[in-house]
């Protein structure tokens, strides 16, 4: 009898919950763009994500009683373009932030979740999006996209770039209190194990850490927020990274518009690195009009910034399946050859081995594409 009951338990614990709620979901998107650089070769190219990057995901629900909720998403972006079979992992080289999807590898993470939620909010551990991530998504109108001027711009920063996504991470949301909400989120061990196989009197080799704090106040037509960021490093004398970002929309019924302000500064920079970005989205009968002004401004050194405009037409067809034409255009500072259109995909801080940019040069795309959701 006693062993008939703990195999019971056991393939209780291992089986699928009976009234888990279990909901299936992604959004496809390709686009054929022609794409130009100073110093090289143009191109018409098939891209996967200029509008919004393609995923597969899965989200379970369950009702724990007491008023708790527990709650897990899986979700990947896929590279709708590639057709290797082999799944991308998260470097140490890369940790904070999930790798795009490419030929090699077209089957990356975009959250890995387990959650509890309640009245008191929401606590969850996993590789998460961020609260970088949820700012950039209420500012940006196309983050998330290979198209977002100001994804561009920010190419290396915490904000808009490597602090979106974070692995052994826990997080808590708070509830909507009169318009605001907060958050907290922090990277444990931003690769490996942290210290865990570190001699307990090591002073190199050592864990880093990342924590964002988020704040944001929407009401009625009006939302403000802001995140700081800061990464932490256990090496003596490690380099440290903290960054305070800002943001805001207005909706005025004929146009949305939003703009965003970011301040970065490393412990061995002199002066800090800002970017910010401009945007206005227009409805119009068949779809809406959006365009965005986004910069670079390295005050340490002006030749290393750079500029980037993107105007967009998306064309409803139906609820979930929109078309769009994409323009874009990327200038960099004479010193560097870093950002470019399409993700900074020809840039040295976009795909890896791309650097093939002339110095101070610029960039274009032209693209048309389409985008479902299901």
């Amino acid at each position: 009898m006693q062993k008939k009951i703990i195999a019971l338990a056991v393939a209780a614990a291992f089986s699928t919950p009976a009234f888990a709620d279990v909901g299936f979901y992604g959004i496809v998107d390709a686009a054929v763009a022609t794409i130009s650089g100073s110093g090289q070769k143009s191109d018409l190219i098939a891209t996967s994500g200029a509008a919004s990057q393609s995923r597969l995901g899965v989200k379970a629900t369950e009702d724990l009683g007491n008023g708790l909720t527990g709650v897990a998403v899986v979700e990947y972006g896929i590279d709708t373009e590639a057709g290797a079979s082999s799944v991308g992992t998260v470097s140490s080289a890369n940790a904070l932030v999930g790798a795009k999807p490419t030929a090699v590898n077209p089957l990356v993470a975009r959250q890995l979740m387990l959650a509890v939620a309640g009245d008191f909010g929401t606590v969850a551990s996993g590789y998460l999006q961020t609260a970088a991530y949820d700012f950039l998504a209420k500012y940006d109108p196309i983050y998330g996209s290979g198209s977002s001027a100001h994804s561009i711009v920010a190419a290396g920063h915490l904000v808009g770039s490597t602090a979106q996504r974070a692995q052994r991470a826990v997080a808590y949301i708070s509830p909507n209190i009169n318009g605001m909400t907060f958050a907290v989120n922090y990277a444990t061990a931003l690769a490996g194990l942290g210290n865990l196989t570190a001699a307990s009197g090591a002073t190199a080799g050592l864990k880093s850490t990342a924590v964002l704090l988020s704040a944001n106040y929407a009401v009625d037509a009006l939302s403000v927020g802001a995140v700081y960021a800061k990464t932490g490093n256990d090496n003596a004398g490690g380099a440290t990274t903290a960054e305070f970002a800002f943001g805001g929309s207005y909706d005025l019924g004929v146009a949305k518009l939003m703009g965003t302000y970011q301040s970065s500064k490393t412990s061995s920079s002199a002066k800090n690195d800002i970017v910010y970005s401009l945007a206005g989205v227009m409805p119009v009968a068949t779809g809406a009009v959006a365009v965005m002004y986004g910069a670079n401004s390295n005050q340490e050194n002006s030749a290393v910034s750079a500029t980037a405009i993107t105007a967009g037409y998306l064309h409803t067809f139906t609820k979930n399946t929109t078309g769009y034409l994409v323009v874009s255009s990327v200038k960099n500072g004479s010193g560097t050859n870093g950002y470019s259109v399409s993700g900074n995909v020809l840039g040295s801080l976009g795909a890896v081995g791309a650097n093939t940019l002339t110095a101070g040069g610029s960039s274009s795309l032209i693209g048309v594409g389409l985008r479902k959701k299901f």
